[in-house]
Formats: structure tokens, C-alpha cells, sequence
């Protein structure tokens, strides 16, 4: 059994004065600023009490978490204050108790996918601290983002989602701004930082922006091709610090795959690619998606034969979504369609045989925690235009003219991003025609939001939208 103990938030004199008498320490001290936890008298007490401790700071906030040989995890809270933690601290390990087969072991702690931090961790507690920190009916922090650090590409894939966010008229993002949008990331409440492209492993600086996230706050991951992810190269990533890696595969048969990629020989490289991955120890991940004839004629099914032929630990299946280059094509999943997914996913995963399924039909759905995009996660383009995500081509704003918080802030009082969705917007036809289809068939991406009509969008309550 491994355990470890985390303190969330802390209290301690401030180190210069600052008219109140304390300072909240930890990851969740900034959501504890807002926060009214006791009177500021009886902070500035326990502050002065703070001195006789041994490190000078008292715990308001922790828990103790461990996580046993079979699989299971245990928390207890921590802290004057842990009381306020404890229903959603044991809300969250009854979940993974009864719903969760861990598929790794990573920091000590049992790694249930590649998305979310291991249990026990210090950025698995913090982030449930900030989360048990909110107000009643507080909107959530982000917890995901996307950063696009380069769209420069050896291939040319016919269904590339970022072909038209390429420009040679602007300069993208450099080392220092993207380690500042790391920082600015992480001060939101970021959890899981993803790098993508183009193919991020083109930037020969991708290293030193991967070392700038804080493991104790967040955990970097990578979408590639593959092409590039040699040993050597593998190993490198490993040393900077990069959690998990996804390999995109299109197709399982090599010769469909490497047509779709217009470049001979990719399948190999990615198949490659992802064992070099896991020869350096690193968490590997397929990532493809599915259409409707691929679930029709078995093709699904032959990505997760795929998957667990290579040894990797996860396989992500994304829904076909219009986006980049065939932003205006109307194909998409039948709710038959993703119903298949989301029984392939939960019968697969019952068996805890690897590789473990994600489906974005299960989810990004009803059944699921719905759409992330300007809810849980934003996405950034290499030129710093800030999006809901990576299939949503309107930008609320850039990081070289405001901060992070400040387009965040927009994005979330927009109309169709202030409320949660139970399904991708991306897949509803409604939203589609409000924000999307207006957009001319030759425009740049991304779209400024400020252009889209602003009358408020309203998922449907329950069920797939239909194609």
C-alpha cells in the first residue's frame, strides 16, 4: 500500500504586510481568497499561530490518500478545515471504487486513464480542493486545455481539424510566451495540459516548454503522429517530464492510414513511434475515431485489436466531427451509432484487460459529463487566439493582448458557453447554424466570436442530437 499525505491549503504570515495579518499558501489558496472559511480576526490568530509550528504554516485544508496492492484507494481529510473536503473527497474515491479499474501505476498511485492525475498525487487533491472550495452553483475552473504550439506538419492529412489555423502571415507562440501560458494555465486551475499541432514534436524547444508545467499542480500530455518519436526522442520526453503520450492512428489497416495522411510509411512510424514510447516508460495512448462506417464494418473493433497488439495502455475513439477542412460536411454518428460505442467502451473496460476505451460518445454525452469545450477546457491555436476547443474554430481572444483569465472570463459569459451542454456543440445542428455555418467556405481560422450572432443557444435537456 502507498500513502501520502497533501496539504491543499495552508495559512501562514504574510511575507510582507499586506493589512490583513495572513496569506493562504497551497494550490487552493486562490480559490480560498473568495472564500468567507472563518473572520479574518480569527485567520490573522491562527496565522500568528502559524509561527509555532515547525514549518511556520498550518494545514486548513489536506488529506491523507493511499492507495492499496488490489487496486483500491482510501482518503481520509486533513486540516482544520478538512470537514469542508470530506464529502467530496469520499464522493470521488466511492466512484473509482465501484466504477474504475486502475490501468497503471505511476508517482506511486494507481492511474485510471491517461487524462486525469494518479491517485494519490499532489494535483489529484489540489484539484479536488479547489473543486470543494467553489460556492454553491459556482461555475468550475477549467481543468483541460489544449495548446496548439506549432501547425507546421510533415503531413497533409485529408481531415486535418487544424489546416486552416495555418498562416504565414503571423508569428507563432515563442519558448518564454508558451511557458507563460503553462504558468497562466496552471494559476486557472488547469490539471491536464495537452500539446498538439501540426505535430508538436516539430518544435525543437518542445522539451523545455513541457519542463515548464508543475507536476505538482498539473501533468503534460502529447497528441503526435508518431513520425518523429524515436528512442532517442522518447526518452528525452520522458526526462522533461511528459506524463502520457497519444499516437493518432486513422485506420488500422496501414495502407488506408497512410493514405489518409498522404505520406508513405506512417503507419509504420506511428506503430514504432508508440513502442518507443513505452520502451521509455511513458503512459502510450492510440487515439483514432470512429464514422459510421467504420463502426459498420468493424473497423472500431480492429483499432482495439490493434491497440492491445502494440501493448498500449488506453485507446481514445473520437467521434467523426465537421471541423478544419471539412468543417461544412454534414457527416456525422447516428445515435445507433454512439449507443455501439458507448456498450463497446463499458463491456471492454469491465474486463480491466488493456487497452482501457474512452469514447467520446460516452463521455461528451448525456450518459457522461457532456461538452468540455469552453466549460471544462479551452484550446490554443500556435498564434495565441484562445478557443472553446480544438473542433471549435471562434476565438475569444489573444494571448498576446489580454491575460488568460480575462479571455477565459469572456468565453464563459458568452451565451452559448455559460451553461453546460449534455453533447458535443460541435455534432448539434442547431449550434451549428447559429455559430458555425456562417462562416465563409474560404475564411482563416479561427472566426472571431464577436462576428456570431449572440442569442443564447440551449442544449437539449437529454438525448443525442440527431445527425
Amino acid at each position: 500500500m502507498s500513502s501520502k499525505h497533501i496539504m491543499a491549503l495552508g495559512l501562514r504570515p504574510p511575507a510582507r504586510p499586506n493589512g490583513r495579518g495572513y496569506e493562504f499558501t497551497g494550490p487552493a489558496a486562490e480559490a480560498a481568497e473568495d472564500q468567507a472559511l472563518v473572520s479574518p480576526t480569527l485567520l490573522r490568530l491562527l496565522a500568528q499561530g502559524a509561527r509555532l509550528t515547525r514549518r511556520g504554516e498550518l494545514s486548513l485544508i489536506g488529506a491523507e490518500v493511499s492507495a492499496t496492492e488490489d487496486g483500491r484507494v482510501e482518503a481520509r481529510p486533513t486540516g482544520l478545515f478538512g470537514g469542508r473536503f470530506a464529502a467530496k473527497l469520499s464522493r470521488t474515491m466511492e466512484g473509482l471504487n465501484e466504477r474504475c479499474i486502475p490501468i497503471a501505476r505511476r508517482e506511486d498511485g494507481l492511474v485510471y486513464n491517461l487524462y486525469q492525475p494518479p491517485v494519490p498525487s499532489d494535483r489529484m487533491l489540489h484539484s479536488l480542493a479547489r473543486s470543494a472550495l467553489r460556492r454553491r452553483g459556482e461555475r468550475p475552473p477549467p481543468t483541460t486545455c489544449t495548446l496548439q504550439v506549432t501547425t507546421r506538419c510533415m503531413m497533409d492529412c485529408q481531415h486535418c481539424s487544424a489546416a486552416r489555423f495555418k498562416t504565414r502571415d503571423r508569428q507563432e507562440l515563442t519558448t518564454d510566451e508558451w511557458q507563460d501560458v503553462v504558468a497562466q494555465s496552471q494559476d486557472l486551475g488547469i490539471v491536464n495540459i495537452v500539446f498538439t499541432g501540426g505535430e508538436p514534436l516539430m518544435r525543437p524547444d518542445i522539451c523545455d516548454i513541457i519542463a515548464a508545467v508543475d507536476p505538482q499542480r498539473a501533468q503534460p500530455m502529447i497528441f503526435t503522429n508518431g513520425y518523429l518519436l524515436d528512442a532517442e526522442r522518447a526518452a528525452a520526453l520522458q526526462s522533461a517530464g511528459l506524463f502520457s503520450v497519444y499516437i493518432s492512428i486513422d485506420d488500422p489497416r496501414p495502407e488506408e492510414h497512410d493514405g489518409l495522411r498522404r505520406i508513405p510509411g506512417a503507419f509504420e512510424r506511428a506503430v514504432a513511434g508508440a513502442r518507443n514510447a513505452l520502451g521509455a516508460g511513458l503512459l502510450v495512448g492510440i487515439s483514432t475515431y470512429a464514422t459510421p462506417e467504420a463502426v459498420a464494418d468493424g473497423r472500431v473493433t480492429r483499432m482495439v485489436e490493434l491497440a492491445a497488439e502494440v501493448g498500449v495502455h488506453e485507446l481514445t475513439v473520437f467521434d467523426v466531427v465537421p471541423t478544419g477542412r471539412l468543417l461544412h460536411c454534414d457527416h456525422l454518428l447516428s445515435a445507433e451509432d454512439k449507443r455501439w460505442l458507448i456498450d463497446l467502451e463499458r463491456t471492454h473496460n469491465a474486463t480491466g484487460d488493456l487497452p482501457h476505451i474512452i469514447t467520446q460518445a460516452l463521455i461528451n454525452g448525456p450518459e457522461g459529463n457532456g461538452c468540455f469545450a469552453g466549460y471544462h477546457q479551452y484550446y490554443m491555436t500556435a498564434f495565441g487566439d484562445v478557443d472553446p476547443c480544438d473542433f471549435t474554430p471562434l476565438t475569444f481572444g489573444n494571448i498576446r493582448e489580454e491575460s488568460l483569465q480575462t479571455i477565459w472570463d469572456r468565453m464563459a459569459e458568452h451565451p452559448a458557453y455559460c451553461a453546460r451542454a449534455d453533447h458535443c456543440r460541435m455534432q448539434d445542428a442547431e449550434f451549428r447554424a447559429q455559430y458555425i455555418d456562417q462562416i465563409p467556405d474560404e475564411a482563416q481560422l479561427p472566426w472571431p466570436a464577436e462576428g456570431c450572432p449572440a442569442r443564447p443557444w440551449v442544449a437539449p435537456a437529454e438525448g443525442v442530437p440527431a445527425s
